[in-house]
C-alpha cells in the first residue's frame, strides 16, 4: 500500500502476557489496597503478604498525575501480576497489571437454543451455509471442518464453535470467510452486525500477499465510504477467535467491524488488518506474525497494518513478537484512538503512525521495540535506497514512530463531491516507555496528502501530512538505548513536482516542520540523548542539507530548544 517507506525507526518489562514470564515478576490477589497509607495487601501462593506502594509505582495501560489517578481502577478481589523489590528494608511494588483472561477460542460455549449443528465433516459447513437463509446460527462441532471452500455468509449469520472446533484451508483454499455485497447488500436497517464468529480456529488458509483468511473489507458501506459511512451497521463481530499460521493474514476488518479477545499468531505476513470506518480491535493479542522476515516489512508486514481508517479503537491487549510494527496506521482519516495497549519485542516500533490526519495513543506501554532498527539489522532487500551492509541505528530507532503523522486541509470526495475539512491533531500522551529502544521518532518528508486512493503522487487534494499539529506530553520515557527522542526532516520530497523535480524542499518548511512537534511535561532516564537537526542546534540556517544532518543532544540541550 506504500510506495515509499524509508527506514523507521526502570529494567521492568510491563507487558500485557509477559510480565509473568519475568524473572521476579509474581501472581497475586488484592485482599485490600489502603491509597492513603499507600499499603497493598495481597494473598500470594496461599499466603498473605504486605506491600508498600509508592508515587513512581507504574500500572500498565493506566496514565494519570499521581499514584491515585493511576490506581483508581484497581479494586479488592481484582488478580494482578507485580514486581516487587527490597528499598530501605521494605517491600515496594514497583509495577503491576490486571490479570485479563485469555486471548482466542478459549470459550466453552453451550449449543445456542435452535442452531444448526454442524459436524466435522468434509464440506459440512458450505452445505449447511447454503441451506440455510438468513438470521440462521451454526453450531460447529469440535473437531477440524475441511473442504468447505471459500465461504460467503448471509445476512445475521452467527458461528459458534464448540470447544476443539476449528476451520482448516488446508494449504489449499484461499480464504475462509468473505463479505460478499452482493450477498450481504448494505441497507439502511442493517444491525450493527450481520455476521458473527465466535469461539473458532481459522487456520492454514492460502491467501496472496496483503490478503486475509476472513475478508471483511467491504462491510459497512465499503472502505472507499469511510468518512461518510454511518459506521453502526452491516459489520462483523469477531469473538475469541484465533487465527493462526494461515499464508498471508488472520483477519482484515472493515467498516463497523469489531474483534474482541481475538488472537492472530504465526501468520505468514501479518495478523490482522483494517480499513473503513468505525473499526474497533478489543483486548486482542497480535504475535509471532512474519517472525521469518519472508514479507518486507517496509511494505506490509508484523503484528498490524490500518489503511483507509476512520474512527478507529485500539483498546486493550498486546502487539509483540512481530516481524515489523506493532501497529501501523497508514494514509488515515482523524479519530483514531489506541488505549491501553502493550507493545514489545516488535522488530520495527511498537507504533507508526504514518500519513495521517490524526490518532491519539494514551495509557500504553512499551518496551524492547525496534530489534532491527536498533541493531542496524533492517534486511537490504527491504531498503533498496540503502545499499550499506547494515542499515544503521543512527536515525531510525524508536519505540513510537511519527512519520508525517498529522494533517490539516480539505479532502473532497470524489463521488459524492462533499467536502471534509481536517485540523491538524495528533495526541501522545500519558505512556510509558520501559527498557525501550529508542522513545519517540517524529519524520518529515513532502509526501503531498494523505488521500489514501491517490498515494505517492503528491496529491494535495487531501489534508498535507506533516509534524505541525502533534502533541507529545506527560510519557515516562526510559530507553535502554536509543534516543529518548529525535526530529529529523529529510530534504527530498517523495513524488516529482510539476517541473520533474524530486527537491530539495525549501529551507522554510524544513524549518517549520521541525518547530511543528510540541514536547512538554514528559519525564526521561535512562538513555537520556536526543537528536535534532544540526542547523536547529546552531539556531537556523539558510542551508537546507544542515537540516538534514543531524546532531546528538543532551537533556539540557533539549530542554533549551523548547522541548520539554
Amino acid at each position: 500500500m506504500n510506495r515509499w517507506l524509508f527506514p523507521v525507526g526502570l529494567a521492568l518489562l510491563l507487558c500485557t502476557a509477559s510480565l509473568q514470564a519475568q524473572e521476579g515478576s509474581r501472581r497475586g490477589k488484592i485482599k485490600k489496597i489502603d491509597l492513603e497509607r499507600r499499603i497493598l495487601s495481597l494473598a500470594v501462593d496461599g499466603k498473605d503478604e504486605e506491600f508498600q506502594l509508592v508515587e513512581d509505582t507504574r500500572l500498565l495501560g493506566a496514565s494519570g498525575r499521581n499514584l491515585r489517578e493511576r490506581l483508581q481502577g484497581i479494586k479488592e478481589g481484582a488478580e494482578i501480576f507485580f514486581k516487587a523489590t527490597k528499598r530501605d528494608g521494605h517491600s515496594i511494588v514497583v509495577a503491576l497489571k490486571p490479570v485479563i483472561g485469555s486471548y482466542g477460542a478459549t470459550l466453552a460455549p453451550k449449543m445456542p437454543v435452535g442452531a444448526v449443528v454442524v459436524p466435522a465433516a468434509e464440506g459440512a459447513l458450505a452445505k449447511a451455509i447454503n441451506s440455510h437463509g438468513n438470521d440462521t446460527v451454526f453450531y460447529l462441532k469440535s473437531g477440524v471442518h475441511t473442504g468447505n471452500g471459500e465461504m460467503r455468509p448471509k445476512t445475521g449469520s452467527v458461528f459458534v464453535g464448540e470447544t476443539g472446533a476449528i476451520l482448516d484451508g488446508g494449504n489449499a483454499t484461499a480464504k475462509c470467510f468473505i463479505h460478499d455485497v452482493g450477498v450481504i447488500p448494505y441497507t439502511a436497517s442493517a444491525p450493527r452486525y450481520v455476521v458473527t464468529l465466535r469461539n473458532l480456529v481459522v487456520r492454514n488458509y492460502s491467501s496472496a500477499d496483503q490478503e486475509c483468511a476472513v475478508m471483511v473489507q467491504d462491510s459497512g458501506q465499503g472502505w472507499p465510504r469511510a468518512l461518510s459511512d454511518p459506521a453502526d451497521r452491516n459489520g462483523w463481530l469477531l469473538e475469541h477467535c484465533t487465527f493462526t499460521s494461515n499464508r498471508a493474514g488472520g483477519a482484515c476488518l472493515g467498516s463497523a467491524s469489531t474483534a474482541q479477545g481475538c488472537l492472530f499468531a504465526d501468520n505468514g505476513q501479518i495478523g490482522v488488518k483494517a480499513c473503513g470506518r468505525n473499526v474497533r480491535l478489543l483486548t486482542c493479542r497480535s504475535t509471532r506474525n512474519n517472525v521469518d522476515r519472508k514479507f518486507n516489512y517496509m511494505w506490509e508486514a508484523g503484528g498490524t497494518k490500518f489503511w483507509g481508517v476512520k474512527d478507529m479503537l485500539v483498546d486493550g491487549g498486546e502487539y509483540d513478537h512481530n516481524g515489523g510494527f506493532g501497529l501501523w496506521f497508514d494514509y488515515v482519516w482523524d479519530g483514531n484512538v489506541v488505549k491501553n495497549a502493550s507493545f514489545h519485542h516488535n522488530l520495527r516500533p511498537g507504533i507508526s503512525i504514518e500519513m495521517a490526519a490524526g490518532v491519539e495513543v494514551t495509557g500504553c506501554t512499551f518496551s524492547r521495540d525496534d530489534l532491527d532498527g536498533l541493531s542496524g539489522e533492517i534486511p537490504a532487500a527491504f531498503r533498496p535506497w540503502d545499499k550499506s551492509p547494515k542499515s544503521g541505528p543512527d536515525l531510525w530507532s524508536g519505540e513510537i514512530m511519527l512519520f508525517n503523522a498529522c494533517a490539516a486541509g480539505t479532502y473532497v470526495d470524489p463521488v459524492t463531491k462533499v467536502s471534509y475539512s481536517f485540523s491538524s491533531k495528533t495526541w501522545i500522551h500519558g505512556n510509558t516507555i520501559i527498557d525501550g529502544g529508542g522513545g519517540i521518532l517524529c519524520q518529515y518528508q513532502d509526501r503531498g496528502g494523505i488521500n489514501p486512493a491517490n498515494q505517492g503522487k503528491g496529491s494535495k487534494n487531501a489534508p498535507v501530512a506533516g509534524l505541525v499539529g502533534i502533541v507529545v506530553e506527560n510519557n515516562t520515557i526510559a530507553c535502554s538505548a536509543g534516543r529518548a527522542a529525535t526530529i529529523t526532516t529529510l530534504p527530498n520530497r517523495d513524488y516529482k513536482d510539476a517541473s520533474g523535480s524530486w527537491g530539495p524542499i525549501p529551507v522554510t518548511q524544513a524549518e517549520a516542520q521541525y518547530q511543528g512537534p510540541l514536547f512538554r511535561l514528559n519525564r526521561y532516564s535512562g538513555s537520556v540523548i536526543f537528536r535534532v537537526p544540526k542547523a536547529a542546534v546552531a539556531g537556523g540556517s539558510n542551508n537546507i542539507w544542515e537540516w538534514n544532518d543531524r546532531a546528538d543532544i543532551d537533556l539540557a540541550k533539549w530542554r533549551s530548544l523548547g522541548k520539554l
